[in-house]
């Protein structure tokens, strides 16, 4: 989560985080798979951090999970995030509920709602 998103997720959080049973930050997504044996490697588990992908949040509710992605102003680029870990957490759950994605951000173009929406991505507006 960079700098200018933090103060819109705690916000969020002030408004939204009662729903929540826990809440998993900087979530590795994708990436090179190794045993537990080769994560023993430092060099291996430095790799596979930086070529993972990461959701800024991941929350878990009582019956669904939330793939979370934060941005004050987000861009298309946000979009392609949110497929992009719901893809790959589909691929490899290590939670198994029904899995959402969601949008926090502060300003929002019209354009990128509508798309976002047709997509099945939630958005809230903080």
């Amino acid at each position: 989560m960079l700098d200018e998103d933090v103060p819109v997720w705690w916000e969020f959080l002030e408004t939204w985080g009662y729903l929540f049973d826990r809440i998993y930050y900087d979530c590795l997504l994708g990436g090179p798979f190794y045993s537990e044996k080769q994560l023993q490697d430092p060099m291996l588990r430095m790799w596979r951090a930086t070529t993972s992908k990461r959701a800024d949040a991941i929350a878990e509710l009582k019956d669904e999970l939330w793939i979370i992605e934060v941005a004050y102003r987000p861009g298309l680029r946000a979009i392609g995030q949110l497929q992009t870990y719901r893809a790959l957490w589909i691929r490899d759950p290590k939670i198994l509920k029904p899995e959402k994605t969601i949008l926090v951000c502060r300003a929002l173009d019209p354009d990128f709602g509508d798309a976002a929406s047709m997509y099945g991505i939630s958005i809230f507006v903080m």
